[in-house]
């Protein structure tokens, strides 16, 4: 690019290569707002072409691309004469030292790393830009210079000629003398003129430096100061006149702190000529300081003077000083997060082991957060996060720390507490702060807590262990009813490891078959036959006696393990169902309870699909049986999931009905078979006028619904009446069976008077 086009061109321009395209839009518009000029290209052979064309300012550029990677791609923009003075910056995820080396090696300046801090970005490329358009204008500068000295030199030895030439003409033809005294005179005109085109050149070079961004003074050994530009002087706070008096020396504007770094680099300097330009901190003449960057050089070949070159760092440190903020804070509420919170409590225990205090620690959970978040959305429970947090912080005492550790959980430290009731109280205060109800947006909503307490060094003398009490405790609270606190206690040390010695157990019990199935049938109450079965799981440990499910699924649920529990249960039920169908009920269906974290598996279906074709079961004898929570959590992942299972002929049956949160308008949305009215209510049944009346009309929902509806629960003849009148067609209970094993339930099938088949 000519001189005269870059002078055109009021805006740098930014060549991005990067195989993404949205991280080429992202960081496109930002540049662009910062008053760039962006041009891309999304592989290396494009980026050579894009920038022969438009010869960018500045290449920012991906070292991992399809084609030649981002190190060929620089090593050809270095070998090519017009493009290799162009600097570049790698943009990359990677972290490997040896790829910033040869980053380095292949002719890159800088790297910014992935995902962008856009601050440090922005500085990054403004400091390169500013370093290379002092190189370019240093490098021009030298060049006139060495134009002008070559022209001088031309003009001392033509007039030297001249002046020999006129001698020998003197001696040799006087005749000419006038003429030769007009050549002269033309001479010297000539020499005039040169030298008003050096001076106005000098001024040029002059008003270059004093409209630079960069600061730039020149100085003498002694510490004067003997001229500067405006940026560097408005840096400082300084004036034209501060300098021509004296008052501005390099030697008093260094902080005490930085002048045995500014010795070294002056040692550079004399034994170099030039030092390589290093940050220190330059004093202002209001007393304040600012970070710089800064370069030297002796000029005019000697060492008693040269020029330094200012770069202003504040808007760099305050990047650096932001990121340093982030990765201590919770970027939601800005309250510490797990590392600034566990630091801040090593601390605390510190002096609390000094001064023989006591330190509490508080975990706190939000109770139902999560109905929230999934049903009015992550912008909304976010809004309450923030306003939960801004609450618990007017709870504590200034010392004390409110942090986050990430979703719903928040963390509360004490220091110097006089014991539980010093913590009792704020525990308390902050369960009334969290029961006034949250104003977002258009939403008004309601939370609660459960919290957890331990205290220092009753309860743990380290970090972790005060964390992990805490928790336990906070569990507790959850299984106390929610909204309370509780303080850890050793009985609830050994429920913890209790529930974790369960939890192995398990583990060792899925591998070692001692899983089981028993089966309760469901019955016709107009015929008084079995026309399916739901399938129980059942733990025989051994020396033990069986386990039902509802003492373990819990565990299984949190600890994932409900994955491979709920896949063998639907393939060891359809077997079942499979023999059943081969003595000749062939009309027998299955019911298997599924669990919510099984149905929200990306390939549930698939799982189901592949059971089927390796049992040989048909789609419309499996019954699944849903909770109304995967009801409550609609989307349109959910929706799908469910048509599709209805569309393969499987039967969905609501489990527990009544005990949740569904409305007629969910039922209405969903491909949902039948309803089971939860046994709690039909035990009610002539006892309880509240449970009469919900049975009542839940059958008459699921009849102007056009649902089936089963009765889970039953034990009594006046149930079975109650239920027949009010048009509840099918039951299970105590009544026809407690739950049994295959075997046992194939004898209740064979008592029947006929095959469900007949």
């Amino acid at each position: 690019m000519t001189a005269a086009a870059a002078a055109v061109r009021a805006r740098p321009t930014v060549l991005m290569v990067d195989d993404t395209p949205t991280n080429l839009g992202v960081l496109a518009l930002v540049l662009e707002e910062q008053g760039f000029d962006v041009a891309v290209a999304q592989d290396g052979e494009e980026a050579l072409s894009r920038a022969r064309l438009v010869h960018p300012d500045l290449i920012l550029l991906d070292v991992m691309m399809p084609g030649i990677d981002g190190f060929e791609t620089c090593r050809r923009l270095k070998h090519d004469a017009a493009l290799r003075a162009i600097p570049v910056i790698f943009m990359t995820a990677l972290a490997d030292h040896a790829d910033k080396v040869l980053g380095f090696q292949v002719g890159a300046v800088d790297y910014v790393t992935k995902p962008f801090q856009m601050e440090e970005v922005l500085a990054r490329i403004r400091t390169h830009l500013a370093l290379r358009n002092m190189q370019q204008q240093l490098a021009e500068q030298n060049r006139r210079l060495q134009q002008e000295v070559q022209l001088r030199e031309q003009i001392d030895a033509y007039l030297q000629c001249a002046y020999d030439e006129l001698e020998e003409r003197v001696a040799e033809r006087t005749a000419e003398l006038a003429q030769a005294n007009a050549m002269l005179k033309a001479e010297i005109a000539e020499r005039t003129r040169a030298e008003e085109s050096l001076r106005q050149k000098e001024n040029r070079i002059r008003r270059l430096v004093d409209s630079n961004i960069i600061g730039v003074y020149f100085w003498e050994l002694d510490g004067r100061i003997t001229e500067a530009n405006d940026a560097f002087l408005n840096l400082l706070g300084y004036t034209q006149q501060d300098v021509r008096s004296g008052t501005v020396r390099w030697d008093l504007i260094t902080t005490p702190h930085h002048r045995e770094q500014a010795r070294a680099a002056f040692g550079e300097l004399k034994h170099t000529g030039s030092c390589t330009p290093f940050e220190m901190e330059y004093l202002k003449r209001d007393g304040g300081t600012v970070p710089v960057l800064v370069g030297a050089a002796f000029v005019n070949g000697g060492q008693e003077n040269g020029v330094a070159f200012v770069l202003d760092l504040t808007e760099r440190k305050q990047a650096e000083e932001r990121i340093r903020y982030m990765a201590d804070h919770d970027a939601l509420t800005g309250l510490p997060n797990r590392a600034l919170l566990q630091d801040r409590l090593k601390q605390a225990l510190a002096h609390a082991h000094r001064s023989q205090t006591q330190v509490a620690v508080m975990f706190i959970d939000l109770d139902y957060f999560k109905h929230i978040n999934d049903s009015l959305g992550h912008q909304v429970g976010d809004e309450l996060l923030r306003m939960v947090a801004d609450r618990l912080q007017h709870c504590v005492r200034e010392g004390d720390s409110v942090a986050r550790l990430g979703g719903d959980e928040f963390v509360l430290t004490l220091a110097m507490v006089g014991g539980s009731n010093d913590a009792a109280v704020v525990a308390q205060k902050a369960l009334d702060a969290l029961d006034a109800p949250f104003l977002c947006g258009e939403h008004e909503l309601h939370v609660s807590g459960s919290i957890g307490i331990s205290l220092y060094p009753s309860d743990g003398a380290d970090v972790e262990t005060l964390m992990r009490t805490a928790d336990t405790a906070m569990y507790y609270a959850k299984e106390k009813g929610r909204g309370n606190y509780q303080f850890f206690t050793p009985s609830l040390n050994r429920a913890a490891q209790q529930r974790h010695t369960l939890t192995t157990a398990l583990r060792h019990a899925i591998a070692h078959n001692e899983l089981a199935l028993h089966y309760q049938p469901q019955v016709d109450l107009e015929s008084g036959r079995i026309f399916s079965a739901e399938a129980l799981l059942r733990w025989r440990r051994p020396g033990k006696s069986t386990i039902a499910c509802s003492e373990f699924i819990s565990i299984a649920e949190e600890t994932g393990l409900i994955l491979p529990i709920g896949e063998w249960v639907l393939r060891e039920a359809c077997h079942q169902l499979k023999a059943w169908h081969r003595l000749g009920y062939t009309d027998m269906v299955i019911a298997v309870n599924l669990s919510p974290r099984q149905f929200f598996q990306p390939n549930f279906q698939a799982t189901i699909k592949t059971i089927l074709d390796e049992t040989g079961v048909r789609a419309d004898a499996l019954d699944l049986e849903i909770t109304e929570s995967v009801l409550m959590q609609r989307s349109d992942d959910n929706v799908a999931t469910l048509n599709r299972l209805s569309n393969m002929g499987i039967k969905l049956s609501v489990d527990d009905f009544g005990t949740g949160y569904s409305s007629l308008a969910y039922l209405q949305r969903f491909p949902v078979d039948a309803l089971k009215i939860d046994k709690s209510f039909v035990s009610g049944i002539g006892q309880d006028s509240n449970d009469t009346a919900l049975v009542t009309a839940i059958i008459s929902m699921a009849h102007s619904l056009r649902l089936k509806v089963l009765a889970e629960g039953v034990e009594t003849p006046e149930q079975i009446s109650f239920l027949q009148a009010h048009g509840c067609l099918s039951a299970q209970g105590f009544y026809y069976s407690e739950p049994v094993s295959a075997e046992e339930f194939t004898e209740l099938l064979r008592r029947q008077p006929v095959p469900l088949h007949a």
